[in-house]
């Protein structure tokens, strides 16, 4: 008799259509998202129960649609849950300075998104903390090379889409108990779509959920799977003479946990806690400091109209003590980001002291 994944829980986001950025669709990226859920719901393969698994893409997957159904699973979801969340869309910033995950609705300001019309960085750090579950895994492929995707006419510019900053992964840690990140590719990097039905990032997961990745005594980790995403993924770029590594962020001294079970186990075991991480992989091992000093940065609010300080080498005190050196004058919002980022009028250097 097949066993279920009872505690799994699972969101599912494929952007592959825009309401009103039609030239940037990437249409495979449903695609992608229908193949993730439909794997983790498979009693025989990952045993998530089907009613756990929320699925959105296209016109769906709108911000609202998002940031409820985050709300749904942190009503639903307790200490004992395992949350797995793939996004697979655009990473763009926006115009206000912060990181966005693109949705259905997402509008543009020139190459960047319009403030509010995504998902931000502060948004998504605000929902995972509301998450109570003690294993959260976040897979996201939100830097899509255009080059390669069937949408794009010739002649077109493709949208400046990135990886999440390595900064809000490490800020996803001190979400709470039991975070990690794998994100498609390094910053620097793209994730290629290739020749096939899916692109080649999401091709690696999942064939490592359908028992690519190691069997650890009737189940899948989330060290395991990374390692068969890094190296499938790595490989299929080589193949089209493009570099792409998966990257997974976890903190220091933090062993995996059970993201599926093998195969639909009947009969799984106790599971290994002392799986080690891939060596020769990209790996970002963060320590529990940095990680919280990283997530109040994007936490932390400053407010005021007009300019919040001014003058040479003006000081501005963050959340937590955060010490900014701001010289010149600074008018509108600061903003905490990757780094630290303002927005306003007569705009000075802002220094972020470590």
């Amino acid at each position: 008799m097949l066993m279920s994944f009872t505690n799994g829980y699972a969101l599912v986001i494929g952007v592959g259509k825009y309401q009103y950025m039609s030239n940037y669709n990437v249409p495979i990226a449903a695609k992608d998202a229908a193949a993730v859920a439909e794997t983790l719901q498979t009693p025989a393969i990952c045993g998530y129960p089907a009613d756990q698994v929320i699925l959105l893409t296209d016109q769906a997957a709108t911000r609202a649609a998002l940031l409820s159904a985050l709300e749904t699973l942190a009503a639903k979801m307790d200490a004992d849950s395992t949350l797995f969340l793939f996004f697979v869309g655009h990473g763009v910033y926006g115009s206000d300075g912060n990181y966005y995950l693109t949705t259905h609705d997402s509008q543009l300001q020139g190459k960047q998104v319009l403030a509010g019309t995504g998902v931000s960085d502060a948004e998504l750090l605000d929902k995972l903390r509301q998450i109570k579950a003690k294993r959260m895994l976040l897979v996201i492929n939100a830097c899509h090379s255009g080059e390669l995707s069937p949408s794009f006419d010739i002649g077109n510019e493709s949208l400046d889409s990135q990886p999440p900053p390595q900064k809000l992964a490490e800020a996803v840690l001190s979400t709470g108990e039991g975070r990690i990140t794998i994100t498609a590719c390094r910053p620097e990097q793209k994730s290629w779509i290739g020749p096939g039905n899916l692109s080649i990032f999401t091709r690696a997961v999942v064939e490592g959920l359908k028992g690519g990745a190691p069997n650890n005594r009737g189940y899948i980790s989330a060290f395991g799977l990374y390692e068969h995403v890094y190296y499938e993924a790595k490989e299929g770029a080589e193949e089209l003479g493009q570099e792409q590594e998966p990257e997974l962020t976890v903190l220091k001294g933090i062993g995996p946990f059970p993201v599926a079970l093998y195969r639909g186990a009947s009969q799984p075991g106790t599971f290994d806690v002392d799986e080690s991480l891939p060596g020769e992989a990209a790996v970002r091992q963060v320590s529990p400091e940095k990680s919280q000093r990283v997530y109040q940065r994007y936490t932390a609010t400053l407010t005021g109209d007009g300019a919040i300080a001014q003058g040479d080498g003006a000081k501005a005190v963050g959340k937590g003590g955060k010490l900014l050196d701001i010289s010149g004058k600074v008018g509108g919002h600061v903003i905490f980001g990757d780094g630290v980022r303002f927005v306003g009028d007569n705009k000075g250097t802002v220094k972020d002291e470590e």
